[in-house]
């Protein structure tokens, strides 16, 4: 994960619908390099960068302490991405589906069955998820992959 970035820098999470491969994280990592360097909020340069976890998830990270992320830069953020998306015919957008970790490998389910694997012990209280709603790279670091009993999805915690 980012360490040129405050770990109060804003993040937002994009999670693919399958693994990436070696060829799209390359065509990903020099899309966003692009990208990062030249992201502006208000005529103002961004101090930007990314990470991509675990062949999954696509993080842009953005420390705010000089210039902050406008709705425009985030837009043009969005675009990006859902170019990309297109582009590798693949859905980064998909918030209906969530991930977790089995046997170190990353799986997915429809949110509205992630209780049903409990019900059916195929996951446990204490399998990870990841928690794509994490806010800054501090969050990402610490709160990034919680137990179920613990996520925002369990929803006998909600």
């Amino acid at each position: 994960m980012r360490n040129d970035l405050s770990d109060s820098s804003r993040v937002w999470v994009y999670q693919s619908e399958r693994a990436l491969t070696s060829e799209e994280v390359q065509y990903i990592s020099d899309r966003l390099t692009s990208f990062c360097i030249s992201w502006t909020a208000h005529d103002k340069a961004l101090k930007a960068g990314f990470d991509i976890l675990y062949n999954r998830f696509i993080v842009l990270s953005v420390d705010e302490s000089m210039t902050g992320a406008s709705g425009c830069s985030i837009d043009k953020s969005t675009r990006e991405l859902k170019d990309i998306s297109q582009q590798l015919g693949i859905d980064f957008f998909n918030r209906m589906q969530v991930a977790y970790l089995k046997n170190e490998e990353v799986q997915t389910v429809h949110l509205s069955e992630a209780d049903a694997l409990l019900d059916k012990g195929f996951i446990s209280e204490d399998t990870l998820f990841f928690n794509t709603l994490v806010k800054d790279l501090g969050a990402l670091k610490n709160q990034f992959l919680l137990p179920y009993k613990q996520h925002w999805i369990n929803k006998k915690t909600a």
